[in-house]
C-alpha cells in the first residue's frame, strides 16, 4: 500500500535566527531569482538584508522551508519598510521563494501562512507586499490590492492584508 504524501506535509517551517547555517543557501537563492534586479544583484547586499533581521530578533523574521532531508526549498519573510514612502506602511512580506521544481505545491502558500501567523501573534495589525505577477495567489489567501505603481523598472501590485 501506498501512502500519497504532498511536499508541504514533509517540509518544516523553521526561523532563519534559528538555523544560521542556512544564511548563505537562502542568499545564494534570493539572489539567483532576482539578481536582475540592481540591489538584488549584489550577494553582500542580499546577506546584510537577512542578517539585520535575524538579529533584531523582533516583528522582523526570515523563514524558510527544509525538506525531508534538510535542504532549504522556500523561504519568506516579514521586514519594515519595504516600500518606505507612505509611514503606515510598516511591516512587509517579502522574498517568497519556493525552488523551481516544487513550486505549485503549497511550499510558498505555507510559508506567507507562517508569516501571517507570526505577525499576527507578534501584534502587527497589517501586513503589505508587492508583486508583479502573483495578485492571484495572495487574492487567495486574503490579500487586497491596493494600488499599482513602478518598482525597480516594473509594474507591481501592492497589496495588504489587515491581521
Amino acid at each position: 500500500m501506498t501512502q500519497n504524501t504532498s511536499p508541504t506535509d514533509t517540509v518544516k517551517i523553521a526561523s532563519l535566527a534559528d538555523v544560521p547555517q542556512y544564511l548563505e543557501t537562502v542568499t545564494e537563492y534570493l539572489h539567483g531569482e532576482w539578481s536582475d534586479f540592481a540591489h538584488w544583484a549584489q550577494k553582500d547586499f542580499i546577506r546584510q538584508r537577512l542578517e539585520q533581521r535575524l538579529l533584531s530578533r523582533g516583528r522582523q523574521c526570515v523563514l524558510i522551508a527544509l525538506d525531508e532531508n534538510e535542504q532549504v526549498v522556500g523561504t519568506a519573510g516579514v521586514m519594515r519598510y519595504e516600500l518606505s514612502d507612505v509611514a503606515e506602511r510598516k511591516y512587509w512580506l517579502g522574498e517568497v521563494f519556493t525552488c523551481h521544481h516544487l513550486r505549485g505545491k503549497g511550499i510558498g502558500s505555507a510559508l506567507v501562512k507562517a508569516c501571517i501567523e507570526r505577525s499576527r501573534a507578534a501584534g502587527i495589525d497589517t501586513l503589505w507586499l508587492y508583486t508583479p505577477d502573483q495578485q492571484g495567489l495572495y487574492g487567495r489567501l486574503g490579500w487586497q490590492g491596493v494600488e499599482q505603481r513602478e518598482q525597480s523598472g516594473e509594474w507591481v501590485t501592492v497589496m495588504k492584508l489587515p491581521l
